[in-house]
């Protein structure tokens, strides 16, 4: 029996709705961290895919019984608290961290709760643990965090010395740039960056008089990701209809920041449409459909539906559904395949000349070529997935069109089926004929995993398996990664991985 109090970082845990206490249960501390090893870390570029890395937030996220041989393993804690700061951001690792115990002791938890603390403001939480840490406590990185604190207090002298010792282990100068701006109040320097929370929560105290733009470029996605989310928002200076006449000479980040002023812009919601359409449109291009649309997804419901943006109504549905607005999803749907609302047209009537009599204002609905049955068949097959509605009569008629849709469609009925969606005789046909290429020793040892009841491990490899996310995984892989998933009680994740595969090869 366990003494009170002595409770093990894998048994904390922040999901609303986990994985359950056994979460572990049939995983063994070197299966567990094999799961681990091979998924995105927190300085890589982190995730395209939502449903991938929702697959891994839900895992890690949830708190219970280690697995067999991991209670203690600081190692594993560390691993589990890295690649959830990939997968679910700054503020998800620090509501972790601030909950878990014992981390005077566990210098690479210390460090993850510092670095989100400093990042998302919270000084206070990251000097508290920076002054509190007993192992490891004279490594660079902790004298620069001190550094930082006694700043922050107004004690120049403590914060100068203590930086000055981080120096003669491991120099930083931009570091000191920053910390000098500080305690000597004005800049000695012409550029800074920040690659980590600490430079980050520096250059966010520093004077604002002189202050350089703060370089990101070597930042990790996650601190790129809180800077965004932390940053003013230029307001629209121009009329909207100019701006988008204007973005044909914009690039780079200055277009990004000018489409999202002119699609949350209030002021004329028809160019609003335009602008998303228009970013929807890039994203696609980009391989990168499913940010923007999850971005701006909301924003689909202020459009109005007319003739100048029916244009762009697939792709609307698109993104309302990626947000779960069924709703609004549904209404663009329809106008696809009726066409836009009809128009009024201008009256003759001049109430200058007597006698003329005034006619009513006609009427005409402009001429629309909706999308082709196949493309209707994909969206309707979407809305079938949103709801789970796969395994009903009337969406039988959908995923038997759908096979008929090459590799893509094949992907996604083999995928269904994994879920239980009846699948007609000839997908077995195609699977047989279809070209498997390599297959990942993941997508075993995942079944495996499945099999034996290991639901956090099963995740984990399953996000493993789905390294290209779901539009660049085999139909022979979707069968596997969604049966395993409804295997061990995940059929919602597993539908989430269809419908967003769904959505980027319709947009």
């Amino acid at each position: 029996m366990r003494q009170l109090g002595a409770l093990d970082p894998l048994e904390v845990g922040v999901a609303q709705n986990g994985l359950g206490e056994n979460l572990w249960a049939g995983s063994t501390i070197q299966t567990a961290l094999n799961a681990l090893e091979n998924l995105p870390s927190s300085t890589s570029a982190g995730y395209a895919s939502p449903s991938r890395a929702n697959l891994v937030a839900l895992a890690l996220l949830s708190g219970g019984t280690p697995p067999q041989g991991g209670r203690g393993n600081e190692t594993l804690a560390a691993l589990r608290a890295d690649r959830l700061l990939a997968a679910s951001g700054a503020e998800a690792v620090y509501s972790l961290l601030e909950r878990t115990p014992g981390l005077d002791r566990a210098p690479q938890l210390a460090q993850l709760h510092a670095e989100t603390a400093f990042a998302l403001a919270a000084g206070d939480a990251g000097c508290r643990t920076s002054n509190a840490l007993i192992t490891g406590r004279e490594q660079a990185y902790w004298l620069r965090a001190r550094a930082f604190c006694h700043a922050l207090n107004g004690e120049d002298a403590a914060a100068e010395l203590s930086a000055d010792l981080a120096r003669a282990t491991s120099p930083d100068d931009n570091f000191d740039g920053l910390l000098y701006a500080i305690t000597i109040g004005s800049w000695t320097v012409n550029s800074v960056s920040a690659d980590t929370g600490l430079d980050w929560a520096l250059a966010a105290v520093s004077p604002a008089e002189g202050r350089p733009a703060v370089d990101l470029t070597g930042a990790p996605q996650w601190l790129v990701e809180v800077a965004e989310a932390n940053s003013a928002q230029a307001e629209l200076t121009a009329e909207p209809a100019l701006a988008l006449e204007g973005l044909a000479m914009q690039e780079g980040t200055a277009r990004e920041q000018m489409l999202e002023q002119l699609i949350r812009q209030d002021f004329d919601r028809l160019v609003a449409a335009r602008a998303l359409g228009l970013a929807l449109q890039e994203a696609d291009r980009d391989g990168e459909f499913m940010r923007v649309a999850r971005r701006y997804g909301r924003e689909v419901a202020t459009l109005p539906i007319v003739f100048e943006t029916i244009q762009f109504g697939g792709r609307f549905a698109l993104a309302a559904l990626a947000v779960g607005d069924m709703t609004t999803a549904r209404d663009w749907r329809e106008a696809l395949e009726t066409g836009p609302p009809l128009r009024q047209l201008p009256t003759q009537y001049d109430p200058t000349k007597p006698g003329m009599i005034m006619d009513m204002p006609a009427q005409d609905r402009a001429e629309w070529n909706p999308p082709s049955p196949s493309y209707l068949v994909g969206l309707d097959l979407a809305f079938a997935v949103a709801q789970d509605h796969i395994r009903r009569s009337t969406s039988a008629a959908l995923i038997q069109a759908r096979l008929e849709a090459g590799t893509e469609g094949l992907g996604d009925v083999a995928g269904l089926a994994g879920l239980g969606a009846g699948a007609p005789a000839d997908l077995r046909l195609a699977l047989f004929n279809a070209e498997t290429g390599e297959v990942s020793n993941a997508l075993a040892a995942m079944d495996a995993a499945a099999l034996a009841g290991a639901r956090a491990e099963t995740a984990l490899l399953a996000a493993q398996v789905l390294e290209d996310g779901p539009a660049g995984a085999s139909a022979l892989e979707l069968m596997r990664i969604t049966a395993a998933l409804d295997r061990v009680g995940l059929r919602d994740i597993a539908l989430s991985i269809m419908l967003e595969r769904l959505i980027v090869e319709l947009a």
